[in-house]
Order: C-alpha cells, then sequence, then structure tokens
C-alpha cells in the first residue's frame, strides 16, 4: 500500500547481505518497478557500518531489468546512482537484489561517471561469476548507459519529480 514502510536488502553473488536501508516508504509499484522514496534512509553496511542518507531519495527498483537506481533530489538538482543489479523482487515489504558492482554516477546535467570496474573485475573471479553472467552484466551495463543518455525512465528528471511529488505527499 502507498506510503508503506520498505525494507531494501542487497546481496552480493555469493547470497551474503551487503547493505541494508531502512527507513524507505512505498511511492508506486506495477508490473515493471517499484518505486521508494526517503527523507534521510538509514543505511547498514555488511561490516555493520551505519550510516543516514544526506539528502532525500527517489529509488527505482526494475523488476525485469538488470539494473536499480538512487535518484537524489540534491540543491543542484537530480543525481542518479545506478547499481547494475539483478532484476528486483518484492516479498512481504523487503525489495531484494543481488549488487553486480558496476556503477553510475550521473550529475544533474547527465555527466556519467562508471564506478567500480575494479571491484567487478575482482568480484567476477572470487565470486566466480560465470560467462554467461559476464555477458548478460555487460549487455546491460551498456544498455542502461543508452537510457541515460537518451534520458528515458527512469532517467527523466520530470519523471523523478513526480515521483518525489507522489511521496512528499504520500497519506
Amino acid at each position: 500500500m502507498i506510503g508503506e514502510e520498505m525494507v531494501i536488502v542487497a546481496f552480493k553473488h555469493n547470497g551474503l547481505v551487503h547493505r541494508t536501508w531502512y527507513q524507505t516508504f512505498l511511492i508506486e509499484e506495477n508490473d515493471e518497478y517499484i518505486a521508494v522514496g526517503s527523507t534521510h534512509a538509514f543505511v547498514i553496511e555488511a561490516d555493520d557500518r551505519k550510516w543516514h542518507a544526506i539528502e532525500p531519495a527517489v529509488s527505482i527498483f526494475m523488476k525485469k531489468k538488470w539494473f536499480n537506481v538512487v535518484c537524489m533530489m540534491k540543491p543542484s538538482g537530480i543525481n542518479y546512482y545506478v547499481n547494475i543489479a539483478s532484476p528486483s523482487l518484492v516479498e512481504n515489504n523487503v525489495i531484494k537484489y543481488i549488487d553486480y558492482d558496476l556503477d553510475f554516477k550521473v550529475d544533474d546535467i547527465y555527466m556519467i561517471k562508471t564506478l567500480d570496474e575494479f571491484e567487478y573485475k575482482r568480484h567476477k573471479e572470487t565470486l566466480k561469476y560465470s560467462s554467461e553472467l559476464d555477458e548478460v552484466i555487460k549487455y546491460n551495463f551498456k544498455k542502461v548507459k543508452n537510457m541515460i543518455i537518451k534520458h528515458e525512465f527512469p532517467f527523466s528528471h520530470e519523471d523523478v519529480e513526480n515521483l518525489y511529488k507522489k511521496f512528499l505527499n504520500r497519506s
């Protein structure tokens, strides 16, 4: 139900919890994605470090595509942090996905920076990603980058602003 609190759990390929977010609230859910909002989400890392997000955000978890995105509502404009990840599952108010390391950081004027390529190469070996999985990840990495360049959903400032307004007006 809209406004319900959701927990987000990111796993690594080996099944271990990587990171957990609390204090996020359902904005919208359909067959394609689930969107949640937060003002200052509380995060617990696998090494037990704890922190609060600095700015409000809308996070969009794709159910059929290999990525998710945190849309940070900064004073300068919307910034996107994109995780290449397995499609997300939702069970009992918990959003779950596997984080595959490769990330994009996108600023409010759509300048793209690729992150964590070294971490991906390391985990590909240590966590034993199959060659098929490697192909899926690399294919989706390119596909998501093209979506960002074209400002396709969820990389549209207007769409994210509309979701954020729904979050602010939740009952």
